[in-house]
């Protein structure tokens, strides 16, 4: 498959972005050579979307440094990301410093118009800002991003679509930008006419979707027009307008929650909204990766295929344990590789950048200061923080001991490492499968080289100590 377009709606749709982005990074099967983000999110100063746009970003950098070919077989950021629009935000436009009632023309409206509005709309919905989105009002983001199917950016990823292209679209559903983005845009998808470029394939095309629904609350903010009370209510009325007007339209729509025990500062928007990441979060990016490694073909007349997610157990943190085979089979190895070249190169960096490695790995000796490296470690620190986020969050998800110092095979939860007849242990071991992985290395560049050294490696000790 040539390219997967993922729509993410407002806030949720940029943490779910968050996470695939690690999956990927961490090589994940994914039956995709490219996938092409797409925010939609009208709070431009959101730090959920900002995080996820700087980690796009970083991401693409190191990926453009790597080449790939059949006798590579690193999977460490090898499905690329291609940027369609500045910071991969699809523009909407008259939402700055403007209220709703602004937005719509109120003052100039007829008389009926206005009466009219009123009806549908209360006085707080009126005078509300839209500069940090729509506050839980699906209502008035119905409205707003009506607006999408005729910008310049929505025209533009209409005229690079090709043939064996996807789509993907990730949405909350008991918020106000993704309960209304989503049946908007995936109407539009569908129907839209000969005035969109390449109007015929899209309609076509393979659409995944992903409904977030509640997996947190709020603290209870009088000055706040978000009141997460309101979330279960939401949820019920956009679940039975999906269920009468969506099928047919979305191949696979996925469906994940939680319970909302865990509690979040009340945050409008803006650059105070950053929330820690969330297992709920990881797993729906393991939805689109579902949806690109299984066979679609779009036919209205098949329906819709409805997908949950479920774990063997909840009780406690959730580990590898957690999960059921398929899953696991997903995750394991490739996050689990990924950890180790992280725990490697973040908390024994001075090993890997000594004379005493590199005199074995002369291609390496000046890669260390490159900006290519700087920009990788940095993405391997913000690793191991989004791994700590969920660690720490409600519903802790303990997938890795990262504070398993000189015990670098003590890093699985729950899995106690094999024995194996050698005379090196823990890091020695490392630094030996190391040395032999880069001679089997037929990658050109220093940078790729670097790479399929630390995946062979990890897969061989993988193999030998933490198989399972």
């Amino acid at each position: 498959m040539a390219k997967i377009y993922i729509f993410g709606i407002g806030g949720t749709g940029s943490r779910v972005l968050r996470s695939l982005a690690m999956l990927l990074a961490a090589g994940v099967k994914f039956e995709a050579d490219e996938i092409v983000p797409v925010i939609i999110d009208p709070d431009k100063a959101n730090a959920d979307l900002t995080r996820t746009v700087m980690l796009l970003n970083n991401y693409a950098k190191i990926r453009n440094c790597l080449t790939f070919d059949s006798t590579n077989p690193s999977r460490f950021f090898r499905t690329g990301i291609y940027q369609a629009m500045p910071n991969y935000l699809l523009q909407i436009k008259d939402t700055d410093d403007k209220t709703f009632k602004q937005f719509i023309a109120y003052p100039s409206m007829s008389k009926a118009n206005k009466a009219m509005s009123r009806m549908l709309f209360s006085d707080a919905n009126l005078n509300a800002s839209m500069q940090v989105g729509f506050k839980g009002n699906p209502n008035i983001g119905s409205v707003v991003l009506n607006q999408i199917a005729h910008s310049a950016d929505f025209q533009n990823f209409a005229n690079e679509f090709s043939n064996g292209d996807r789509i993907f679209i990730i949405s909350s559903i008991f918020g106000g930008t993704g309960a209304s983005g989503f049946p908007l845009l995936l109407k539009t998808l569908r129907t839209a006419g000969a005035s969109m470029p390449n109007s015929a394939l899209i309609k076509n095309a393979p659409i995944g979707a992903i409904s977030v629904l509640p997996y947190f609350k709020l603290e209870k903010d009088d000055e706040s027009e978000i009141d997460s009370s309101t979330f279960i209510s939401k949820t019920k009325s956009a679940l039975a307008y999906y269920g009468k007007n969506i099928n047919g339209l979305v191949d696979a729509m996925y469906y994940i929650a939680d319970n909302i025990s865990k509690t979040y500062k009340n945050h409008e928007g803006g650059v105070a909204q950053q929330n820690d990441a969330h297992l709920i979060e990881l797993m729906a990016a393991t939805a689109i990766v579902d949806f690109c490694n299984t066979q679609f073909d779009h036919d209205a007349t098949n329906g819709t295929v409805h997908k949950e997610l479920g774990l063997k157990h909840t009780d406690g943190a959730v580990t590898f344990a957690s999960f059921y085979d398929r899953l696991k089979d997903m995750l394991y190895r490739p996050l689990t590789q990924f950890t180790l070249t992280a725990n490697a190169l973040t908390c024994k960096l001075s090993v890997y950048q000594s004379k005493s490695f590199n005199a074995n790995n002369d291609n390496f000796k000046d890669l260390y200061d490159s900006q290519f490296f700087k920009t990788l470690h940095k993405f391997l620190e913000k690793y191991k923080e989004w791994l700590t986020e969920m660690k720490d969050n409600i519903r802790p998800l303990h997938l890795f001991n990262l504070e398993c110092g000189d015990k670098p095979f003590d890093v699985v939860t729950g899995v106690k490492p094999k024995k194996i007849l050698s005379r090196l242990s823990d890091y020695s071991l490392i630094t030996d499968r190391l040395n032999s992985a880069v001679k089997d290395c037929k990658s050109k560049s220093p940078e790729s080289k670097f790479m399929e050294m630390f995946y062979r490696a990890t897969d061989k000790l993988i193999t030998e100590k933490l198989s399972n």
